[in-house]
């Protein structure tokens, strides 16, 4: 079965947990998840079912929104309350220094990521490294910040809304802001409520998927494909293009466009000085 699934990954459970029990439910190997969320966190996991995994690089699931909630007073190995506490500091009597904390980390800003994160250091993985000891030295990346809403403070707890790039860390933010306001923040919960086109208001839960397999599916790819451009080929040229052969046409250049014939997916092509080159072919 091809298409794809906006499952909500249940808490405790691993993103690697969803997809061992999908795969048992839809019996295939082949199936890919668009994001990964931490063990703690819950929400809005797109997964891909067959052919549709090969699609992943090209969805438009860059931007993400979450719902996070912070134990404010504390710091833990982790940055988030899995962790052991290493540091125990006041709260502030002026709540507002976390508004404007805030401002600070809204838009385009540089995020040293979480010691325990699943980014690679010289092949291994940071937590496995941070667990064994190990120094963990990872660098400040690049992320935006669309949105920043601190939506609750009802000590010791803070809660906030987040919309964000691809790459950042909310628990990394709320370690960050915390310092920025001379609080210290640890994160105690995280849910992520929308990831590009798919939301939890549309999201299947794994009972409902189990009950209904073929109703969780969405088989129209379109969606997934609409930040890129398209190319519509007339019947002969869908022939050919997935036959892999090159074809001619008047397009501009592009690294990657949706290639249809008529409302048939036929795969993905790149555009290089008028010669259309098939890239991913859906037979």
């Amino acid at each position: 079965m091809d298409g794809v699934i906006n499952v909500v990954k249940p808490k405790d459970w691993t993103s690697f947990d969803v997809i061992a029990k999908l795969r048992r439910i839809y019996h295939q190997k082949k199936i890919g998840h668009g994001g990964t969320l931490d063990p703690m966190a819950e929400g809005v996991l797109p997964v891909f079912l067959g052919r549709a995994a090969r699609l992943i690089e090209y969805a438009p699931i860059h931007t993400k929104t979450y719902e996070a909630s912070f134990r404010m007073g504390l710091a833990t190995d982790t940055e988030d309350m899995t962790g052991q506490v290493v540091e125990e500091g006041p709260l502030p009597e002026d709540l507002s220094v976390f508004e404007r904390a805030a401002e600070k980390f809204r838009g385009p800003i540089m995020q040293v990521p979480s010691s325990y994160s699943a980014l690679k250091i010289k092949g291994e993985r940071a937590y496995k490294l941070a667990r064994e000891g190990k120094k963990v030295d990872l660098p400040a990346r690049p992320v935006t910040i669309y949105k920043l809403e601190i939506t609750d403070i009802a000590p010791p707890f803070l809660s906030m809304t987040v919309t964000c790039s691809a790459g950042t860390y909310i628990r990394a933010l709320g370690r960050d802001l915390g310092k920025e306001a001379g609080c210290l923040l640890t994160m105690s919960g995280l849910n992520r409520t929308e990831m590009g086109p798919f939301t939890l208001q549309d999201a299947w839960t794994l009972e409902d998927i189990e009950k209904d397999p073929e109703g969780a599916v969405i088989k129209d790819l379109h969606p997934i494909l609409s930040q890129l451009p398209a190319l519509e080929l007339s019947e002969k040229e869908g022939a050919d293009f997935l036959q892999g052969k090159r074809l001619r046409c008047r397009e501009e250049d592009r690294e990657a466009a949706a290639v249809f014939q008529g409302s048939r997916f036929l795969g993905i092509a790149s555009v290089s000085r008028g010669i259309i080159h098939p890239k991913k072919v859906f037979s």
